[in-house]
Formats: structure tokens, sequence, C-alpha cells
């Protein structure tokens, strides 16, 4: 086979081409900290990155999702605390009103308290976590309760909230219907107005024998959705904590396919530009001068 001096030349640049080839690849690397930037570099663990990199977005979006039951449940604790004292002072006023011996002013006066809860209420069923109503159900852009007491969700609104988080199902929604209402129709808007009305005529008994005995139901009704937010709460929690594991694995995991050995890469960047000088000190004494160099010096 006869070598030419175009083959040389060639051959030569080629040589130092691929050189600057590695050297461009070097100072990506240095620069990303990536050892596979694009699938053309190892396609296995490009797509193998890709997965981990969609998992953790997934992940991402799980915490937010967790941080989001963690706000309601943070606020039904706290107003689910508030509507179990305030039903707890209408039975103690209820109970007060039901003795015989209260004179007009003293049942006057704990009708006006009993009103005063009433308003109360009304602004304690309206509570808000941002610009949804925490009691409105599946219709949480409604006020769930009027000026006067009256409930305004829809009942085919009657829905507690519920999200999906890592296979978990967590409910988490309390409805104005679940904490406000009895089971026959009746709010505790209405009960107070009854015990108001039972107070105002002097009938003791109306007081004691229904409106005593419902707000009785209303405040188990609470005590017992209290218990399940925090059952709610204990679960966000072990969940959130899950995620936060995931998250952690699943980093370490892409930075071990992914992240670049920077003592490897430098070593390897030095050792290439020796090889550049190298290729150009040999291309230099290799490819022959043309009749234009000459007649150019």
């Amino acid at each position: 086979m006869r070598i030419t001096n175009n083959m040389i030349n060639e051959r030569s640049l080629f040589n130092i081409q691929q050189s600057l080839y590695r050297i461009a690849r070097m100072h990506d690397k240095l620069s990303s900290g990536k050892e596979v930037q694009y699938p053309s570099d190892d396609a296995v663990i490009a797509t193998r990155a890709s997965n981990i990199s969609s998992r953790l977005r997934e992940l991402e979006q799980f915490k937010r999702n967790v941080d989001h039951i963690n706000n309601f449940v943070q606020s039904y604790d706290t107003t689910l605390q508030e509507l179990s004292d305030l039903y707890h002072r209408v039975r103690e006023l209820m109970v007060r009103g039901a003795n015989g011996t209260n004179t007009v002013d003293e049942r006057n006066a704990i009708a006006a308290e009993l009103k005063a809860i009433k308003e109360h209420l009304i602004e304690v069923s309206n509570t808000r976590v941002g610009d949804e109503f925490i009691f409105g159900g599946a219709r949480s852009e409604l006020k769930p309760v009027d000026e006067n007491g009256n409930i305004v969700t829809p009942i085919e609104a009657n829905v507690r909230r519920k999200a999906n988080v890592l296979g978990y199902s967590i409910t988490y929604g309390v409805t104005v219907y679940d904490v406000f209402t009895l089971n026959n129709g009746k709010t505790v808007f209405s009960t107070i107005d009854d015990a108001i009305q039972a107070l105002q005529e002097g009938d003791e008994k109306k007081l004691s024998n229904i409106s005593l005995k419902e707000i009785d139901i209303l405040e188990k009704s609470v005590m017992e959705h209290f218990a399940n937010v925090g059952s709610t709460s204990r679960m966000a929690e072990m969940v959130s904590s899950r995620i936060e594991d995931l998250k952690l694995f699943n980093t370490e995991y892409l930075s071990k396919e992914q992240d670049a050995d920077l003592t490897k890469v430098l070593t390897d960047l030095s050792m290439q530009q020796s090889v550049l000088e190298a290729a150009l000190k040999s291309a230099a004494m290799a490819i022959q001068k043309s009749l234009v160099d000459f007649v150019g010096g």
C-alpha cells in the first residue's frame, strides 16, 4: 500500500480533531458536572436517569399534595377544637336555662349569649383556607352558611375531600353536614333558635328534652370527626416521611448514575491536552511543506 503525503495530512488532521473532540467532551463534563448528558453518551444510563428524574418530579407533586392536605388538616384541627368548645358552652347555657328558678332577666341574658354564639358559629362554619371554604365539600367555592344560619351548600356536594398519594387514599374532608346538622335535618343554628325561643317563653321542658339532647348529639359528632382528623394527620405525616425517604434514595441513585467524577475528569483532561500537544508536534514534523509555503516565506 502506497502512503502519500495527502494520506498523512488527512490522518494527522483526523487525529487532531479527535483529540479536540475528547477535550471538548471533558470540558462539557466539568461545566455540567454530568457524566452523561445525552442519550448518545450512554443510552442505557441516559434512559435510567430520565426515569429517575420523572420519578423525582412525581414525588415533588406528591409532596405538594401532602402539604395541601396538611394545611386543611391543621385548619380542621383548630376549627373543630373551637367548635367543640362552643358546643360545650351552648350545652352549659341550656342546662342553666333549664333550671326553673331563673328570673326573666337571667333567661334573657342566657338567650343573648346563645345568640352571640350562633353568630360566631356562622363565622366558624365559613372558615376558609385560601379561596376554599373548608366545610364546603365538593362546592368549596360556595359559602356553606348564610348570615341567617341557613346551609347553602347543596346536599349533593356533601362529599369529603380525598387524595391519592403513593398508593394511599387519604380522606381528610369534613363538611358542613358532618358537624353542623342532625340526622333529622335540623342544624345547630335552628337548635339554638329553638333554645332562645324556649328561654323567652319560659319553657324549661322543651329546652331540656329537645334542645339539650340535640346539642349533645352535635357535640359527640364533632369529637368523632376531631378524632378522625387526628388520624388523618398521623397518616399524612407517615406519607410525607415516606416521600422524603424516596426522594433521598432516588436523588442519590441519580447522582451515582449521572454525576461525573470530577477528579477523574480533570486527570483525563490533562492527559488529553498532553496528547493534543504531542499530536500537533508530530503533525508539524510529518506534514510536508508545499511550494506555496516557500513562496509565502
